[in-house]
């Protein structure tokens, strides 16, 4: 479990309260520079100005020595928004892949091994490209390899943050099937995304940030067809119907 308590970063963040378990689906929305992007990256150390309580399994990590962060960077992984900069330019998938459990503290996967082959067949990748680099992959492609990637070091939890934004819409769709299968296999996920229409079905609850602070929060269909905030509100009108 992953529990959050007044988190705050600087003056880009403050005041945010969750609770990630495995299993469970957290949707974090917001107007770009309401720090979703940031918190994403608090919660796995990357922000150094980083205050209140966060805690993996009951122990605090906050001003607690860097070597306490490990057993959080191996049980929750980030997936970036821009799988294209995120990855290696000049490391394959395979590489990539095992560069991930090496970091993670896993043994690496041999050339033949059947984990490797079942961790692509989750990801719905194709094991030619294994041996390409990102930028020989489609935007897709890319996305499932980051994925794959995260997935390498075994996490309890995926925090993905807009991994749709570039995306065709029916890629993007894709995308989102390989996210709720995976919540359906046991691993949480907190899902940062501009399209709401992707939250219902594969996250359980919502989070609105507003000008870097939490202004709602509830289950994700009662936010959505109830906003309460402005700040929701607004996000509701903005998103495309037919």
């Amino acid at each position: 479990m992953l529990l959050g308590r007044g988190l705050t970063v600087g003056v880009r963040l403050c005041g945010v309260d969750l609770e990630l378990e495995r299993g469970a689906g957290l949707g974090v929305i917001g107007r770009s520079g309401s720090g979703k992007s940031t918190l994403a990256r608090a919660l796995v150390g990357l922000e150094p100005e980083l205050a209140g309580s966060l805690r993996m399994n009951g122990r605090e990590l906050i001003g607690a020595p860097r070597s306490a962060w490990a057993e959080l960077r191996a049980r929750v992984q980030l997936v970036w928004q821009d799988a294209a900069t995120a990855m290696d330019p000049h490391l394959t998938v395979r590489h990539s892949i095992a560069e991930a459990r090496l970091l993670a503290g896993r043994d690496r996967f041999t050339r033949d091994d059947p984990r490797l082959a079942a961790l692509l067949e989750r990801v719905a990748l194709d094991p030619v490209l294994l041996d390409r680099l990102p930028g020989a992959l489609s935007g897709g492609q890319r996305q499932r390899a980051a994925i794959a990637r995260a997935l390498a070091a075994e996490p309890e939890l995926l925090i993905v943050d807009e991994v749709t934004s570039a995306l065709d819409r029916p890629v993007a769709w894709t995308i989102v099937d390989l996210l709720r299968s995976l919540r359906a296999a046991g691993i949480g996920l907190m899902m940062i995304s501009h399209d709401l229409s992707f939250l219902p079905g594969t996250v359980d609850r919502v989070l609105v940030l507003a000008d870097g602070r939490p202004v709602e929060a509830g289950p994700v269909a009662t936010v959505l067809a109830e906003p309460r905030h402005a700040a929701t509100r607004a996000l509701v009108d903005a998103a495309p119907r037919l």
